[in-house]
């Protein structure tokens, strides 16, 4: 086979494109002793794939068993366990802070409500300066 013909069909094969026929050319290729150079490295992974392809496997395939009505039972028993366990200790849950987390819980809360003041004043200021512009708007067109 010449050259460009090899390459277009490896491209094709490496982008999954081949037909049948066309892979079963490059099999035989790569089985003869008349390679060419620029394809020696292919020849490794298409005699792996030939020998692959001849494996058979001997050994037994086990598929799980089918999760019967008594396993499902003490599946959901055990999934109910584990979230009222969950949800009692979140309920019961000690919630002791340090004097540290304490004193630094109460010092959120009060730059809680100094933003709080501020956001008011500011809203206060935004309304009193869109009056001020509604107030020039009317002075500029009785002034012209």
């Amino acid at each position: 086979m010449e050259y460009n013909n090899i390459q277009t069909l490896l491209d094709a094969y490496f982008e999954g494109t081949t037909t049948l026929q066309e892979e079963v050319l490059l099999r035989d290729y790569f089985k003869s002793d008349a390679i060419d150079e620029a394809f020696v490295s292919y020849k490794p992974l298409f005699t792996a794939f030939s020998e692959a392809a001849s494996e058979i496997s001997t050994g037994t395939i086990e598929l799980p068993q089918p999760v019967t009505s008594q396993n499902r039972l003490w599946l959901s028993i055990a999934a109910s366990v584990v979230i009222v366990v969950g949800v009692a200790g979140f309920m019961y849950s000690n919630n002791s802070y340090s004097p540290q987390e304490k004193e630094a819980l109460a010092a959120l809360k009060q730059s809680k409500k100094a933003m709080l003041l501020l956001s008011q004043q500011l809203n206060k200021g935004t309304q009193t300066l869109s009056l001020v512009d509604q107030f020039q708007e009317t002075k500029n067109k009785y002034l012209k």
